[in-house]
């Protein structure tokens, strides 16, 4: 990777995302230009720095057997050690999809991943975190194996759409009311086919960085990777363009919410009726109290 262009990037962010942003603007406005920056900043080196591998990726056929196709997810302490929201999403999962449900730990995982030596040992050593190294098992059990990926924190209300399971490859995109807008797509749930050229092109982004990388750019720079790649690639462009183009909106309802919205099972069909999943988060939901949404779903 050249050094040069990491300086420039880092440069970039400083100036645009700091220096340049004006203390007397508002706290929204200033985050607003923060994102704005990384939305650019990030892309330009990862275009810069990451394709040349991409560009010899041979494209294979897809496998299609949709029959056998799992459901990943991952919690690395173990589904007994799991919070018990977390513990409630997996029962959704094991509720709503027909397909078998994986939850893999730091012991089984190794069953089905095969990561560079390097990139476990960064991770065993703590210069990756656990949630990039999630980030990067994800996009290499699907290329391995096909299949499903979902986020532990996704709890279930329906089964995967027939139109999601048709496709190749699929990830929800960013939107304007939830999440943060400038990370581009969401990687909470990920439908990719064995062989798929998006899923291979982009891991070989993510292992090529955290091969030569040990200090994370950005939270979500794995999804700024896949950016970079589908605006830039010619054959990640066309893929890109036949990948339905959802909003991620829908799946994060139940998330806005405070811990304390009192469940009613009305407004809770409402809510969840767009999508069959909702991204929730088990940070401070010991402290949810009776009766409330979080309640509900952990008692589910």
């Amino acid at each position: 990777m050249r050094k040069t262009d990491l300086i420039l990037a880092k440069a970039w962010l400083l100036a645009g995302a700091h220096l340049t942003n004006p203390l007397w603007w508002p706290r929204e406005r200033r985050r607003e230009r923060r994102r704005d920056v990384l939305a650019a900043s990030l892309p330009w080196y990862f275009r810069r720095n990451l394709l040349d591998g991409v560009v010899a990726l041979p494209e294979v056929p897809v496998v299609k057997n949709d029959a056998s196709d799992k459901v990943f997810t991952l919690w690395l302490q173990g589904e007994d050690a799991a919070p018990e929201l977390v513990k409630a999403c997996f029962r959704s999962m094991r509720r709503h999809f027909s397909q078998v449900v994986l939850v893999l730990d730091e012991k089984t995982l190794y069953d089905y991943v095969d990561l560079p030596p390097v990139i476990v040992d960064k991770f065993r050593c703590g210069k990756i975190k656990p949630a990039h190294f999630a980030d990067i098992c994800r996009v290499d059990l699907l290329y391995r194996h096909g299949g499903y990926w979902i986020d532990s924190t996704c709890y279930a209300t329906a089964p995967i759409p027939d139109w999601i399971a048709a496709e190749d490859f699929f990830m929800y995109l960013t939107e304007k009311e939830y999440g943060s807008v400038y990370s581009f797509c969401q990687n909470c749930f990920i439908r990719a086919r064995k062989g798929d050229y998006l899923l291979a092109a982009w891991r070989e982004m993510i292992l090529d960085f955290w091969t030569h990388q040990t200090v994370r750019m950005d939270y979500f720079q794995h999804q700024l990777m896949f950016k970079a790649l589908v605006q830039n690639d010619p054959r990640a462009k066309e893929h890109f363009a036949r990948m339905p183009h959802v909003g991620q909106d829908a799946t994060h309802v139940l998330g806005a919410q405070p811990l304390d919205t009192p469940y009613d099972p009305e407004r809770f069909a409402r809510d969840t009726e767009g999508a069959f999943f909702q991204k929730l988060t088990y940070r401070g939901t010991d402290a949810a109290p009776v009766g409330s949404v979080i309640d509900f779903i952990k008692r589910s």
